[in-house]
């Protein structure tokens, strides 16, 4: 687990719009990822599996509904309690939903999130499953992840 300075444990933030997440990247001169980088990145360079870390999931791999093994949150885990995929990067299945920049589809009412969260069950948490909220939603699952460079 990581600690703060403080001794305190880093959680995801949640509870953030879609707007808001886009208008705190761009203040920290990034971006929110496209749903195709987000994917890109959450499979950790395996190709057609279901998770980053192969085909089967554990409450030792990922933070989602109920409570098992390394998984004893009833909300978000605090970042890194879980292993990190083939790219280094931490909880990209599960603790919580992550907002992309691409609309859901042709209407433009919905924004993409990725991921799964911690209220979700396991089939919420495979990296090609794509979920929409409107973009003004603040919802206790879903948050961001800041990207750098162009898409």
């Amino acid at each position: 687990n990581r600690l703060s300075k403080n001794n305190q444990f880093y959680h995801p933030v949640v509870c953030v719009s879609q707007i808001d997440a886009m208008e705190y990247a761009k203040w920290v001169g990034k971006r929110l990822p496209t749903a195709a980088e987000w994917e890109y990145a959450a499979r950790g360079g395996l190709k057609g599996k279901r998770y980053s870390w192969g085909n089967n999931i554990t409450h030792d791999n990922a933070n989602y509904s109920g409570v098992a093994g390394l998984d004893q949150w009833q909300g978000t885990s605090p970042v890194k309690s879980f292993p990190p995929n083939g790219y280094g990067l931490y909880d990209m299945t599960g603790n919580a939903f992550e907002w992309c920049q691409d609309w859901y589809d042709s209407d433009k009412d919905h924004k993409v999130l990725r991921g799964g969260s911690w209220l979700f069950f396991i089939d919420a948490m495979f990296v090609a499953l794509r979920v929409r909220n409107r973009p003004s939603d603040r919802i206790t699952h879903n948050g961001f992840r800041c990207v750098l460079g162009s898409p």
